[in-house]
């Protein structure tokens, strides 16, 4: 027997966490599915961590700023160790704010939050399989939200695949800076990248955007 929902939101990024808080505070019986942990790009891949990089490139370029405002300027020191502090700092922001997105918080607006992955069975059902337990759940609703949000697109250029790539959701991994890095992508996070020049020497640091991908030749 399926269990019925006015919405069903299947995705916890930041568009299905709104749209499920919002739905239950006005009354609504409300489930969210998400696959991995609350939060989605924004928290674990996108804004948080690459504006936390941000913010360290920032300081870095006020303080050889500083003779503007009355300040002796200073130069910061900068090695290997210093990106994996600021990498580290990244994971602590992080830590910081996920506890905002923590599924304690939407189950007392009222949302029942399952983690697991959905399938639809016709227009009014999925199937839920969970993460812990790997049992199959029906669930059925009058209405669904997909908010699955998107992966990164590796697109077909040759050779890429031996330049051992990376993609958002490990650059901001990342222990050593990279003497160049090449940014294939001007989307927000592919911008926020680009702008985040090297706390120290910038012939370092090399950050090219594009926004169309590049035809594979042939």
């Amino acid at each position: 027997m399926s269990e019925t929902y006015d919405l069903i939101v299947i995705g916890g990024g930041s568009a299905g966490l709104v749209a499920a808080g919002g739905a239950a505070t006005l009354g609504a019986r409300v489930a969210l599915v998400e696959k991995r942990a609350l939060g989605g790009d924004c928290l674990y891949t996108g804004c948080v961590p690459s504006k936390t990089l941000i913010k360290s490139a920032r300081f870095a370029h006020e303080a050889r700023q500083a003779q503007k405002y009355g300040f002796q300027t200073l130069e910061p020191k900068f090695s290997d160790d210093s990106f994996a502090s600021i990498t580290n700092r990244v994971q602590n922001v992080i830590e910081i704010i996920e506890h905002h997105d923590a599924p304690e918080v939407f189950e007392k607006m009222g949302v029942e939050v399952i983690f697991g992955s959905p399938n639809f069975l016709n227009s009014k059902e999925i199937e839920v399989a969970l993460k812990d337990s790997g049992e199959k759940r029906v669930m059925r609703a009058k209405r669904f939200c997909i908010s699955t949000g998107s992966r990164p697109f590796t697109p077909p250029i040759e050779g890429l695949k031996e330049t051992g790539y990376i993609t958002n959701e490990d650059v901001f991994h990342l222990k050593t800076l990279p003497k160049r890095l090449f940014v294939l992508g001007a989307g927000a996070i592919g911008i926020e990248l680009g702008q985040a020049a090297p706390p120290s020497d910038k012939k370092s640091f090399t950050g090219s955007i594009m926004s169309k991908a590049v035809r594979p030749r042939g």
